[in-house]
């Protein structure tokens, strides 16, 4: 219980910063991304006590296809520059 406040804590703080920033979606989408490439790491290496799954191409696919997505999300999140 600990730990999960000590994770936890700094996790909604950051979050709150964030979507201040960069926007509900693109945090929420940056939150995924995350999710998804530890676990292919912890995946990839056996981590925790796991069995070792070695990285596809359609896992790979998986990874890009999200990073494309979080790239578009925040770019459209941007304010367009006026010129003068």
């Amino acid at each position: 219980q600990l730990l999960g406040a000590l994770c936890g804590v700094p996790y909604i703080v950051i979050m709150v910063l964030a979507v201040q920033r960069i926007g509900t979606a693109a945090a929420t989408v940056a939150v995924i991304f995350g999710q998804l490439a530890m676990s292919m790491l912890i995946d990839n290496f056996g981590w925790l006590g796991n069995a070792a799954i070695a990285f596809s191409p359609g896992r790979l696919a998986a990874v890009v296809c999200l990073a494309i997505a979080l790239f578009f999300i925040y770019s459209s999140n941007k304010p367009k520059k006026t010129g003068a």
